[in-house]
């Protein structure tokens, strides 16, 4: 039997078998299935074709990789699927296994300057202070050498040491023998704003994040004398991450309710995850800050809070990435990230291929065809279409452009921000927003 024929009996054969598999007690091939059997005949047929007359050999490992994730991105452009080597680098990627010092860092008078020690970090544990500079690594001056350069002298391997000398304001001078740790980033900064509280969450894919972000919010409120008139939450350009942690976090803001819902193709497969009960700035007012990159988590959070009336929403309509993947391991090894759920905000609106509509649009650079046209969801290759068949577009008659001689080093939207929130019509305004989503 030639290739081609034992292909295509082994395909039919599986496709038998998976029907027969899901319908055991089915006499006779129903049209469906029928039909089902006749267009895997046809993989099989195309297949072999292909096999032994592309102008160039080819792998079939390729061609029936490429076939899975062709069925897969015809689907919708956040399903995949990943054979064995490379899901074990992904897993390998997602542990980081290179180490670090635990430290951030700018260039200074030609001397790497510590701005920030992550706590309970390898540089912490040896007593390494913000305002500290490091001269040399491994006995090598840093002078003359570019940042990136400077740090890629500290990086290594978890559990390796590493020998730096550090200069500190006092002029101190000290010999210091860090291990590196695998550690991750801070993935909240915060700062105080024009006496107005400002924390930006860069991502929600963070094991830290709820814990930082308390963290932040205490530090912010005792900054202000023990009381915070108003606070940014900056999620601009924020792509999501963790459910568990914009649970937490946006229960920080919420005293117990919904967060969000998420909704498979059954109804049984509705979950409803809610905030934890005790908000820890009650009465203070909030806003919000999006733009067209926030997406998923960040858009959950602003969801949340203007759906049930915490904060206004400041800035441009976010991404829409309104779906949630799912990994599913394979028995050869490798995985299929599937979309199996969108999200849906408290008041039952679906984000996917919308959005989440400002309650004040604000753009951050002055009017322009550029600054108007923006890439979201729903312009990538087989997005997911809303459910709701809604169709959400902004209103450039009612947004807020900052002027042509606006500075290009001064944030627009966080300065309207920050008007807003310390307005003494903020509650009143609040109180009479639009419902989230403005058809």
């Amino acid at each position: 039997m030639s290739f081609a024929k034992r292909f295509l009996f082994t395909a039919t054969a599986l496709g038998l078998a998976g029907l027969l598999w899901q319908v055991p007690q089915a006499k006779t091939v129903s049209p469906e299935d029928q039909k089902t059997i006749e267009q895997l005949e046809l993989f099989a047929e195309a297949f072999s074709i292909v096999r032994d007359n592309y102008v160039e050999e080819t792998s079939d490992n390729k061609l029936i990789e490429g076939a899975i994730n062709g069925a897969l991105e015809a689907l919708d452009p956040h399903s995949s699927y990943a054979p064995k080597e490379d899901h074990a680098e992904r897993q390998k990627t997602a542990r980081r296994e290179y180490g670090g010092l635990g430290i951030e860092v700018t260039m200074e008078n030609e001397l790497v300057k510590v701005n920030y020690v992550i706590p309970n970090g390898p540089a912490d544990k040896q007593g390494l202070k913000r305002g500290d500079f490091i001269t040399a690594v491994e006995g090598e001056n840093v002078r003359g050498k570019s940042l990136n350069d400077a740090v890629e002298g500290m990086r290594g391997l978890a559990g390796d040491p590493i020998n730096i000398t550090v200069l500190s304001p006092d002029n101190t001078r000290r010999e210091v023998v860090v291990i590196r740790e695998t550690v991750s980033g801070r993935a909240v900064r915060h700062r105080v704003e024009d006496g107005i509280g400002y924390i930006r969450i860069e991502t929600f894919n963070h094991p830290r994040l709820a814990k930082d972000s308390k963290a932040a919010l205490e530090d912010l409120k005792a900054e202000l004398g023990g009381s915070m008139k108003g606070l940014i939450i900056d999620v601009r350009s924020n792509p999501g991450g963790r459910v568990d942690q914009v649970v937490k976090v946006t229960g920080y803001f919420l005293d117990g309710g919904e967060v969000f819902s998420s909704r498979g193709r059954e109804a049984e497969d509705t979950r409803r995850y809610h905030a934890a009960a005790g908000e820890l700035l009650p009465n203070v007012p909030i806003v919000v800050l999006i733009n067209s990159q926030s997406a998923s988590a960040a858009e959950i959070i602003a969801g949340a809070l203007q759906d049930r009336g915490r904060a206004m929403v400041v800035g441009r309509r976010s991404f829409g990435k309104g779906s949630v993947q799912s990994i599913m391991q394979m028995d050869d090894g490798g995985a299929l990230r599937l979309t199996t759920e969108r999200y849906f905000t408290p008041s039952g609106h679906s984000i996917q291929g919308l959005g989440i509509m400002p309650d004040v649009l604000v753009a951050g650079r002055p009017e322009s065809k550029n600054t108007k046209d923006r890439f979201r969801e729903s312009d990538l290759q087989n997005a997911l279409a809303n459910p709701e068949g809604l169709i959400l577009e902004e209103n450039f008659d009612e947004m807020d452009f900052p002027s042509e001689d606006w500075p290009d080093t001064e944030d627009y939207q966080l300065a309207k921000a920050i008007e807003l929130v310390k307005s003494p019509e903020f509650s009143a305004r609040l109180a009479r927003k639009n419902t989230p989503l403005k058809r």
